[in-house]
């Protein structure tokens, strides 16, 4: 039986993924249409944080389920948290790198903890204060160049993705102060607002791929 703060981070992160995955599909059918190397990063950067969020429900849900894990569930849990977090700091290096290309690139069209024993928990800590300050840097450059592109551009779609990296942003920032201070409350509230940020961006993709063929 899982803990409830466990099935709570469990059904945000599966909720997560789903919508993360439709950001995905919908950013891939939307850039066919405006060919914009925003929504290609998105497409790839999104399809990433899914499955890299399947894998961390798969953790929140194997740590949970017993006060006392076997050496197994221990090795498994720190493949998958290692894998997440490795896959988190890709995703939005891809993006980062999709706004750095629209924003000084040709183009001109834009749409837009775990419980671990000895050393393996002292080097996956270390290893997750180092991945979410590394993805606040790039989230932080993200919503520049939204900022910049938002300026330069204008749009409500726009401003949606820049409110969708803005709330990302917001949550990887309590998410980073809930692993430094160990507080599974912030680590839920941190959660939440990134799904509501992936919410958003699924919204102004949708959008995109609706009004695209227009």
């Amino acid at each position: 039986m899982l803990a409830s703060g466990a099935f709570i981070t469990f059904c945000l992160n599966i909720m997560s993924a789903l919508v993360a995955l439709l950001t995905s599909y919908y950013a891939y059918k939307a850039n066919r249409y405006v060919s914009s190397s925003v929504l290609w990063a998105i497409s790839i950067g999104f399809m990433l944080l899914g499955i890299g969020l399947v894998v961390d429900a798969g953790t929140s849900l194997v740590s949970g389920r017993t006060l006392v894990q076997s050496f197994s569930d221990r090795v498994l849990t720190l493949f998958a948290s290692v894998t997440y977090l490795t896959l988190q700091m890709v995703a939005y290096l891809i993006i980062a790198i999709g706004y750095a290309r629209s924003t000084y690139g040709s183009q001109t069209r834009s749409a837009a903890p775990v419980a671990l024993a000895g050393s393996a928990a002292l080097g996956l800590y270390s290893f997750s204060i180092l991945s979410y300050f590394v993805t606040l840097i790039l989230l932080a450059f993200i919503v520049f160049q939204g900022v910049l592109l938002r300026s330069g551009h204008g749009g409500k779609l726009s401003g949606m993705v820049l409110l969708a990296f803005v709330l990302i942003f917001v949550a990887h920032c309590v998410l980073l102060v809930s692993v430094l201070v160990l507080g599974s409350g912030l680590f839920l509230i941190g959660t939440a607002i990134q799904f509501l940020g992936f919410l958003s961006l699924l919204i102004f993709v949708v959008r995109s791929e609706v009004v695209g063929p227009g």
